[in-house]
Order: structure tokens, then C-alpha cells, then sequence
């Protein structure tokens, strides 16, 4: 191992502190939604010499009120949430994965107008879809339902381009040597390409859940109470005279810890998975 000169160790303490600067600029709000979620809601927001810093022991009593709060099952929502996200996220990856490498490995008419109009949907916000989804949704008798969620991002654009740019890295020879042997076209893709993908459909599924957890304002629209998520349960507790402060930050803090669980599950493929592709040889 050689030794680094002056220069190159000055750099990489520069790199080193701000990578240690940006994490802790991500820490801090998250330490304090825990924080605050076990403090009298009067304590966290009277500030001053008040203000603590480390965790009290009202954690339960804030649940506790969060749970009798008329009108919001919150401990419902996480479970509304968690199979939403759940069935969204592997339905999402069999359509997204399918078409990577369709647009991958296959040559067909309009291949690339239709692959880039694909594409072009990233453009449009959500505030422009939700009527005609909502629409869209009414007309086929499913609002209210887990599936009005699930089902209008199933097909993730950006879960496609992913796909598709991993999987022109699979090389065609191994394709073709597989149609020789007999191999049929659906077990070149379940058989051959998606044992090569792991890392990138484990990073795709983090991506993939984080969208659908954090999705709120559709949910608001299609369900109604008793089907609500996560994030339209917290909206809930902004009243119209006052704020619940306490309850929102136990709520707050009780929805990380699915995204912690899943970042933990997967992170050791989430770096890979990502950068893979992305480099063209």
C-alpha cells in the first residue's frame, strides 16, 4: 500500500469530513422525530432551557393518545401501508423487469419512440394525473381499494429505464447459446437474465417501496377512512384549530422503521445495483 502524498491526504480529509457533515445533517432530523415522539408535546415545543435532547419516557402515553384520536386507526394505516408497498413493490419489479428486457435484448417496431415516450411520463407531476386516474379508477369499480394504489405505477418508468440499462450488460451470446439449447424466451428472462439482476432489482425495490410509502396525495383522493396509509393518517392530525404535535411525531417515527427494516435488508446490493449500467464500455 503506498503512502499518500500531502495533497491527496488533504483531499481525502476534505471528501471524508463533508461525507461526515451531509450525514449528520441527515441524522439530526431523524434523532429528533424520535426524540421528541417519547416528550410532553408542551416540553419539545417550549424550547429554551426546557428543550431536551435526549429521549424522555412519554413514548407511551403519546401512542397512547395517538390510538383514542377519533376518526384515525393509525396502527391500521401501517398495515395498509405495509401491504401496499409490499405487493406494489414485487408486482412492480416482475412488469419492470419484463420490460427492461424486452427493450434490452429485443428489436421491434417502434422500439425506441415507444421506450422514450415511456420515459417522457417522468415529466408529468402527479397533481396533473389524479383526475383522470381518479377517473379512471371510478370507471373500473376499484376506489377504496388497496388495488386503486397498487395498480397506476405498477409499470414504474423509471423502474423500466433502470432495468433496461442493467440488462443490456447481459451478453447476447449467452441468450443465444441458451435458444440453442432449446431455452424458451420466458426462461431466457427468468432463467438467465434474472439471476444476473439481483443487485439491481434489490436496489429498484428499495426505490420502488420509498415511492409508494411516501405517496399521499392519490391515496388521499381514491381511499377513505379505514383504508387510509401512513401519510394521509399523519395529515389527519393537522386539525383545524390545532396541531397534534406529539402524536404526528410518534407517528413519525413509528414509519421509519419499516424503511430502516428494508434499507438494512438490502443495502449491501443498493450501491451496486444503482451504479450498474450506468457505465458503458
Amino acid at each position: 500500500m503506498r503512502n499518500l502524498t500531502r495533497d491527496e491526504a488533504v483531499w481525502r480529509f476534505v471528501g471524508y469530513s463533508f461525507v461526515l457533515l451531509v450525514t449528520l445533517l441527515m441524522i439530526v432530523p431523524i434523532y429528533w422525530i424520535v426524540v421528541a415522539s417519547t416528550l410532553p408535546e408542551q416540553v419539545f415545543l417550549s424550547g429554551g432551557s426546557d428543550l431536551q435532547l435526549l429521549p424522555g419516557t412519554n413514548f407511551l402515553a403519546n401512542l397512547d393518545a395517538l390510538q383514542a384520536r377519533e376518526g384515525v386507526d393509525f396502527i391500521g394505516s401501517i398495515w395498509n401501508s405495509v401491504f401496499i408497498a409490499v405487493v406494489y413493490t414485487l408486482l412492480s419489479l416482475v412488469l419492470c423487469s419484463m420490460g427492461g428486457f424486452a427493450f434490452a435484448k429485443y428489436d421491434f417496431r417502434f422500439k425506441e419512440p415507444i421506450f422514450y415516450s415511456i420515459l417522457a411520463t417522468l415529466t408529468l407531476p402527479i397533481q396533473l394525473l389524479v383526475i383522470p386516474l381518479f377517473l379512471l379508477i371510478s370507471q373500473m369499480g376499484l376506489t377504496n381499494s388497496y388495488w386503486a394504489i397498487i395498480l397506476p405505477w405498477a409499470a414504474n418508468p423509471l423502474g423500466i429505464f433502470l432495468m433496461r440499462q442493467n440488462m443490456k450488460q447481459i451478453p447476447d451470446a449467452l441468450l443465444e447459446s441458451a435458444r440453442i439449447d432449446g431455452a424458451t424466451e420466458f426462461q431466457l428472462y427468468y432463467r438467465i437474465a434474472l439471476p444476473t439482476m439481483k443487485s439491481s432489482l434489490a436496489a429498484l425495490a428499495i426505490v420502488l417501496f420509498l415511492f409508494q410509502w411516501n405517496l399521499f396525495l392519490f391515496p388521499l383522493v381514491v381511499l377513505e377512512q379505514g383504508k387510509y396509509t401512513i401519510p394521509v393518517a399523519i395529515n389527519e392530525l393537522v386539525g383545524a384549530q390545532r396541531v397534534y404535535y406529539d402524536q404526528i411525531m410518534v407517528a413519525a417515527a413509528l414509519s421509519i422503521i419499516p424503511l430502516f427494516l428494508v434499507f438494512l435488508f438490502l443495502q449491501r446490493h443498493f450501491v451496486s445495483g444503482i451504479l450498474a449500467g450506468s457505465v458503458k464500455e
